[in-house]
């Protein structure tokens, strides 16, 4: 009888894999259930997707690192927050479920954001498996640990000490340049999410971060939920005025998140929103039957293609909304922060070498690669890194008159024709000095 009962709990053990791949547990529970996983010889890394091996099979979103769970999502242990950092720290954020302030590492004295969620609130489990879920990536906010006291959860992530794009956006409308950068930062974590399985619902300006050298990172996966190819979502989620019409009639995609991004560079580049009303019943009906006009008033300013990728991206029409990846791709993406300009004809890299150049010498943003995992290339310069306001128009008039002047400088002329023409045997290239592009932009 005794070795029957040893084969039972024995076969019981292997079986547990399967165990936790027929639902979704509780992070608690599953914390428990990995334990006695790691003691068999088992890691997991990742909460698993319903109907899939989270042990024996990958599959979409199914995360290559491995080790995030010691780092993170240490739910249901007896350890306070108390006894591993200082609370009670300067107060960041007020959200509609919790709070946000700082707190002190007693170990090494580092500073990081906790979040405080009142307990009874379901999506707390699904924001950290999300966010575990996603750990790794440049543009998402880290999830350090996770604490649980009798009322509330308490979320330790990093600090983004450069506050919110939100606050940055108030000083006015963002020059295209600085816009462009932006908007790629964060398609570039909206494609990491996508690629992943994940929809985040809540793109806007608050829940965008900056860190103390300028990069985004995207915060706030309260609202995320995760998703298989080809599924379709219901249930309204989302901030009223970046909602995409077709959350409103309850069946929409991960396409969502490019509708609030195209809103986020509405905002950007003409500082205001494209829908609003005195509630959000009002505002809703825009959403659902406004007309945008990109042609006239404030958007005659702004160029075309700028203009065309905001259509694109604010089309009621799902299956011809761009995608992450299409949104990168744009050509006034491209124009803006592509180095290696690979994708464009010849007579473009050379129009946009020379207004690279200049904008370069003039202390402008830099561009950067798309590299393969979606990522920023070291390269990269943040928008938010140099020292320009949003309110760069001037550079960005004179970048075309410098090209120009850089291009004329590269004009080679035999010494018999320049005498014919300028009367000296100066070389030409030192017409083309600072002083002559700083008197071209003053004329115009």
């Amino acid at each position: 009888m005794k070795k029957k009962r040893k084969e039972s709990e024995a076969s019981g053990r292997s079986n547990l894999p399967d165990e936790i791949s027929k639902s979704h547990y509780s992070l608690e529970r599953r914390s428990r259930l990995i334990k006695r996983c790691r003691e068999d010889g088992v890691v997991a890394t990742v909460p698993p997707s319903r109907g899939a091996s989270l042990f024996l099979t990958p599959s979409r979103g199914l995360k290559r690192k491995i080790g995030c769970i010691d780092k993170a999502t240490q739910m249901g242990r007896s350890v306070r927050i108390e006894d591993d950092y200082v609370t009670g720290g300067s107060a960041i954020g007020q959200g509609k479920f919790g709070s946000v302030t700082v707190c002190r590492a007693r170990a090494n004295g580092a500073e990081h954001a906790c979040k405080t969620l009142r307990k009874g609130e379901e999506t707390v489990h699904r924001e950290v498996e999300i966010m575990q879920h996603l750990s790794g990536h440049p543009g998402v906010v880290t999830l350090e640990a996770v604490y649980e006291d009798e009322e509330c959860w308490h979320l330790v992530m990093e600090l983004c000490s450069g506050g919110r794009l939100v606050d940055r956006m108030k000083e006015g409308p963002c020059s295209e340049h600085v816009a462009a950068g932006i908007l790629k930062e964060v398609m570039l974590v909206v494609k990491y999410c996508h690629d992943m399985g994940v929809v985040h619902r809540d793109i806007k300006p608050e829940n965008i971060l900056l860190t103390a050298a300028g990069k985004i990172k995207l915060a706030d996966f309260g609202l995320a939920i995760r998703i298989s190819e080809g599924q379709n979502l219901t249930g309204v989620a989302g901030s009223p005025a970046y909602v995409a019409p077709e959350v409103l009639l309850g069946r929409y995609s991960e396409k969502v998140d490019i509708w609030s991004s195209g809103v986020l560079l509405h905002a950007l580049l003409v500082g205001g929103l494209p829908f609003k009303g005195d509630s959000p019943e009002a505002v809703f009906e825009e959403i659902k039957n406004v007309k945008l006009d990109f042609q006239t008033g404030v958007w005659e300013s702004i160029s075309k293609p700028a203009r065309d990728l905001v259509g694109r991206m604010l089309t009621r029409d799902v299956s011809a909304r761009i995608t992450a990846d299409e949104v990168l791709r744009h050509p006034w993406i491209l124009f803006y922060t592509e180095r290696t300009l690979k994708m464009l004809p010849v007579k473009s890299k050379l129009k946009l070498q020379n207004a690279a150049a200049c904008q370069n010498e003039s202390g402008l943003v830099g561009g950067n690669k798309i590299v393969d995992d979606g990522s920023l290339d070291e390269d990269y310069s943040s928008p938010f890194s140099s020292s320009e306001s949003c309110n760069s128009e001037y550079h960005e008039d004179c970048a075309w008159i410098d090209a120009l002047s850089t291009a004329v400088s590269r004009v080679r002329i035999s010494e018999t024709k320049r005498t014919k023409l300028w009367g000296s045997t100066s070389p030409l290239d030192q017409q083309g000095s600072s002083n002559m592009k700083t008197n071209l932009c003053k004329a115009f």
